[in-house]
């Protein structure tokens, strides 16, 4: 289709350029330090995920756990294991989909953030978990907390055109 004039033809121009400016803006160096600190974050989450069914007790000794915690994080029950499942394998999903200024890492930090909230509900409602977790045991609120952060920065970055 041709334009009819000199005009059409600027303006078609002009609203490729724009569209194609939003979508080479790069992820500014804020996005990169929070992404890579939250990246070795999730490794490490991911990680103790992997050896925590692994080495199961073996490795809860390794990593200084009374016999009390040992048999307490045993026992856990499979719906919780679920929580803790979506929150640290999606936790991880988002922060490479942030880090690739994907438009998705907002929703994909939400199903960690929902995972973490079933999580929470067994370990520090539910059960004896603030007991078997010591000095550590507000660490999940703190970490779902800095989650939902995460959900609204990608959210402020996915409305300036920085997630596509």
């Amino acid at each position: 289709m041709m334009p009819n004039s000199k005009n059409e033809s600027t303006i078609e121009i002009k609203k490729n350029i724009k569209k194609n400016a939003v979508h080479n803006i790069s992820l500014p160096w804020h996005g990169w330090l929070l992404g890579g600190i939250m990246c070795l974050y999730s490794l490490a989450a991911a990680y103790d995920y992997i050896m925590s069914f692994a080495g199961a007790e073996n490795y809860y000794r390794a990593s200084g756990m009374t016999e009390a915690q040992i048999k307490y994080f045993l026992k856990v029950p499979v719906w919780a294991i679920i929580g803790w499942t979506l929150s640290v394998w999606f936790g991880l999903f988002a922060v490479v989909a942030l880090l690739f200024r994907s438009r998705f890492a907002a929703i994909l930090f939400s199903i960690s953030v929902t995972g973490s909230l079933i999580y929470i509900l067994y370990v520090l409602v539910l059960s004896n978990g603030r007991a078997a977790m010591g000095d550590i045991w507000f660490m999940p609120m703190v970490l779902t907390a800095i989650t939902v952060a995460l959900i609204f920065y990608c959210l402020r970055l996915k409305k300036t055109g920085v997630l596509r």
